[in-house]
């Protein structure tokens, strides 16, 4: 798999027009896979897994389930605001409250953990709503990492649930890959889907024709959006529902872009598919600005 930068410069030589949504959001995708490989991880003992009520759909976390890296916290909201504040400058003199905010202490780990995980942590002179969307992608990293760690507890066991295997999260993205292994899956065109958590990143095996909000399976109910040109790239929408699903068909593609910086490509077909009254699953950092 291709990594972060690859990926996106790879895409700005061929559409220069995405320079900058890639200049806005591909520094913080960057910076959010270097953080994730430096986070602690999971430590001490593993959750508890019962095999049957796992196979029957309950995720191996309960809700709110993660470490909590408290020592971790406040570093990462400090070194995470400066990053905001020159990739949107739209958003500089919230961001700078906000940094100030962090700097005279208002700010400790349990007012960014809550605000990350949709709780109500007021900070005076702060919206709600960009405290949220800093501490989720302050914490984000810490989860992606203990998500992999905690992988290999769920390895082999059976799945069909829509939500993340890990920690219940709602999927923002889907991809088709090649088999591994000479495993005959390929019945049709493309390969096993898989989705890929919004929370911590976790990919699970999931039906290919199939809405994963709803379940629908009709046809005439699946609305599938892309552009000609980029046919490996679609929408999958639900008209039942009117939920929708980034998809990369990366099956035939000679390098496998990094699923993070091809759902940034990709945001120009999720506008489209909200401009069509299509909700997404889950939203990207990105997601506000398309509706």
């Amino acid at each position: 798999m291709e990594t972060i930068e690859v990926t996106l410069a790879r895409e700005l030589g061929m559409n220069p027009a995405l320079g900058p949504l890639a200049a806005a959001f591909g520094p913080v995708l960057i910076s959010r896979d270097m953080r994730r490989q430096s986070s602690p991880g999971w430590h001490g003992a593993p959750p508890a897994l019962d095999p049957e009520e796992f196979s029957a759909g309950r995720p191996l976390l309960p809700e709110g389930g993660f470490q909590r890296p408290d020592a971790d916290l406040t570093t990462a909201m400090s070194a995470l605001v400066p990053l905001l504040r020159a990739s949107l400058p739209g958003l500089a003199g919230e961001l700078e409250a906000l940094e100030e905010a962090v700097a005279r202490g208002d700010l400790g780990p349990d007012a960014i953990w809550e605000a990350a995980f949709g709780g109500m942590a007021p900070v005076a002179g702060i919206a709600p709503e960009l405290l949220s969307f800093v501490a989720t992608e302050a914490v984000r990293p810490f989860l992606e990492r203990q998500a992999e760690d905690l992988a290999a507890l769920i390895s082999g066991l059976p799945w069909q649930g829509n939500v993340c295997p890990i920690c219940g999260g709602a999927p923002h993205m889907s991809m088709l890959r090649k088999p591994e292994g000479g495993e005959a899956f390929i019945t049709a065109h493309g390969g096993k889907r898989f989705l890929r958590c919004s929370c911590c990143a976790t990919e699970w095996a999931h039906k290919r024709v199939s809405c994963p909000s709803c379940g629908c399976e009709e046809p005439d109910e699946l609305l599938v959006l892309r552009d000609p040109e980029r046919p490996y790239e679609r929408a999958d929408c639900c008209t039942r529902c009117k939920g929708f699903l980034l998809c990369l068909d990366s099956a035939e593609l000679v390098s496998v872009p990094h699923p993070d910086a091809a759902a940034l490509v990709m945001a120009p077909l999720e506008a489209r598919a909200m401009a069509r009254k299509f909700r997404p699953l889950a939203g990207h950092i990105w997601s506000g600005l398309m509706a």
